[in-house]
């Protein structure tokens, strides 16, 4: 069966230096047949001038997706990525997640329609992450054994997530656990979040938006499939973001789920 062509999209807000280490990462990707698209809330001219620079460098074309800074609108600045993408699965990433050599081939793997993937993330801590800017180094470059290092050191929270673990019928575990998604990797055919509504634009603070989102699709009977041990991101530390809008945001996830809501109450995208 010929797999899913991809689109790869990466949120991002006023942090070039770490999405300067996130796309060396999709840059080194083992299978390069993607479209990438730079989601952006309002970022100034240095992150522009990063994307350019990775443009002309790699030699990879980037859709620049950006909007006027007007306080935490990442569900607006997604749902304008996914009208702009060309591709019929979607890959969403944050800007602080660097994706390993074969994420994008990976993601391809466990794509299938009707179902919302899941995949894990790495904490590094603020020591490391540092270091890895101070330095200029590659993480995605790291092989098992340094993983394992810096996870005996305690920069690194753990490292089982890296190992390639065959889990079969597993996948299909918890597929209505809403939890099992987090937004800052997983993926999606467009199609089946189009018919959901997107990300809801109501959500215009940190919090929540990605798992409100996840309740819609399950909701919706697009089901969670569990990414484990495959298409796994380094998440660099930073400072906690305000959380001033998460328990009313954590309200609207409530209210999604115990009204088995399947739309996204508001949104600009574009209708299938």
């Amino acid at each position: 069966m010929q797999k899913a062509s991809i689109t790869l999209i990466v949120s991002t807000y006023n942090r070039p230096d770490f999405l300067r280490l996130v796309l060396d990462g999709i840059a080194d990707q083992s299978n390069q047949h993607f479209e990438l698209i730079l989601a952006d809330d309002g970022s100034t001219h240095e992150t522009k001038s990063c994307i350019d620079d990775f443009s002309t460098s790699s030699g990879i074309e980037v859709i620049h997706v950006w909007h006027e800074d007007h306080g935490f609108r990442k569900s607006a600045i997604l749902n304008k990525a996914i009208n702009a993408s060309a591709n019929e699965y979607l890959v969403f990433l944050d800007g602080d997640c660097i994706p390993r050599k074969h994420f994008i081939a990976e993601h391809r793997s466990l794509a299938k329609k009707g179902h919302i993937v899941g995949c894990s993330r790495l904490l590094l801590d603020q020591t490391i992450t540092q270091h890895i800017l101070d330095n200029h180094l590659y993480p995605h470059r790291w092989t098992f054994y340094e993983c394992c290092k810096l996870r005996l050191s305690g920069h690194i929270n753990r490292v089982l997530p890296l190992l390639k673990v065959p889990i079969g019928f597993l996948r299909s575990r918890a597929k209505t656990n809403w939890k099992q998604v987090r937004g800052c990797n997983f993926g999606i055919y467009k199609e089946d979040i189009i018919n959901i509504g997107g990300f809801d634009e109501s959500f215009t603070g940190w919090g929540y938006e990605d798992s409100e989102l996840v309740a819609r699709a399950i909701n919706n009977q697009i089901y969670v499939r569990r990414g484990d041990y495959l298409g796994t991101v380094f998440h660099l530390w930073h400072p906690v973001a305000s959380r001033e809008e998460a328990d009313s945001n954590q309200e609207c996830l409530r209210s999604t789920i115990a009204s088995g809501r399947k739309r996204a109450i508001s949104s600009s995208i574009d209708s299938a």
